[in-house]
């Protein structure tokens, strides 16, 4: 059977650490304009907000900051130094780099950085695809060849009823972001209305060079139709099976700058939710080769797991195969693709044929 390697242990405490500064640095930035903090109940569910001080008797909106946890609690009440906090940040960065944890090309990482300081991971948009596969070395503590990790554009989702519930904006604009970090980004015209946003992109002639995909889950008949994201202040286009991918983000950190704090899925949900890509692959090349770093992210990731979270990686193995009959069948099928060894890590128990969908749809705004 083949195996991973292992990081030292000592580069997972420094990511532990940065990961920790770079979360409590961006709220940081939101509080030092002044302000008080404030506590809603929505629904039974407590959340924290941020009200700046006025200015010139004009009193900006709240500023979303999470949900009530103890964590979120601590870092309103941590003040740090951010000058010395940041030159700390990036020697912390640069020797994470050199011991060779994977990171994004300098374009994702400066896509990734604006997206964070307009806020759209506090609003809880989430990393998927290579970047949030990179995050996942230095926080389960793997190495992983450079090829397996490698990412040329960006992708980020959100469950739609989290973008109107968290009440809060990016600011500007989801395009005026990505053109404060080239302006050759434009938005790519949905076919079925001119007037929506397919997705973004810098093109070199008729080829696209870069794209940032905006996702949300779709939910119900199949439909092409992008949809807006309130808090993203742009739209997205429907994905199936994406909902899954998205439920109970953690925090995380991308190495690029002075670390960028995100939110990317659980890396349970992204090995298996892997196999459901993988298995709905289309067959010409490009999409076979995509395919197959999938299975190689996946395979990678089940091993770790496997190891070290074997019950978080068997319940949510479990809970995927009992969404039903189509989500089974491509569960099953995308497990085939993976190394004889992995697919015994992913049994194959009797379930029920249907479960209810409650804990989805709580998920939405929790």
């Amino acid at each position: 059977m083949r195996t991973f390697q292992r990081l030292p242990v000592a580069m997972q405490t420094v990511y532990a650490e940065l990961a920790d500064r770079a979360w409590s640095g961006s709220f940081q930035e939101i509080m030092d304009a002044g302000g008080t903090p404030h506590k809603r109940v929505v629904k039974g569910r407590a959340y924290w907000y941020w009200h700046p001080a006025n200015r010139n008797g004009y009193r900006p909106p709240a500023r979303y900051l999470g949900p009530d946890t103890p964590e979120i609690r601590r870092r309103i009440e941590t003040r740090v130094e951010r000058a010395e906090a940041r030159k700390d940040r990036i020697g912390m960065v640069r020797a994470l780099r050199a011991g060779g944890v994977p990171a994004p090309d300098g374009l994702s990482g400066n896509v990734l950085a604006a997206l964070a300081e307009a806020g759209a991971f506090r609003l809880r948009a989430v990393v998927v695809g290579s970047v949030a596969f990179q995050c996942y070395a230095p926080m389960l503590g793997f190495r992983v060849r450079g090829a397996t990790a490698r990412t040329g554009d960006v992708d980020i989702g959100q469950f739609p009823a989290i973008s109107i519930a968290v009440d809060d904006r990016i600011e500007p604009d989801l395009l005026s972001v990505l053109k404060s970090v080239d302006p050759e980004f434009e938005t790519v015209p949905s076919p079925f209305d001119p007037r929506r946003t397919l997705r973004y992109a810098i093109r070199g002639g008729s080829a696209e060079r870069f794209v940032v995909d905006v996702l949300a889950p779709m939910r119900g008949p199949p439909q092409d139709r992008p949809v807006h994201l309130p808090a993203l202040e742009g739209d997205a286009q429907p994905l199936r099976f994406l909902d899954f991918l998205l439920y109970r983000e953690i925090e995380a950190l991308v190495l690029h700058g002075t670390g960028i704090p995100v939110k990317t899925p659980s890396p349970e949900r992204f090995a298996v939710h892997k196999l459901l890509v993988a298995a709905r692959s289309p067959a010409d090349p490009a999409s076979r080769a995509k395919a197959r770093k999938d299975l190689e992210q996946a395979a990678l990731l089940i091993r770790v797991l496997a190891s070290d979270r074997p019950e978080e990686l068997r319940d949510v193995w479990e809970e995927l195969r009992t969404r039903g009959p189509a989500w089974r069948e491509a569960a099953d099928r995308g497990r085939k693709g993976l190394p004889g060894d992995v697919q015994d890590l992913l049994p194959l128990p009797d379930v029920p044929e249907e479960v209810g969908s409650d804990v989805l749809r709580a998920s939405e705004t929790t």
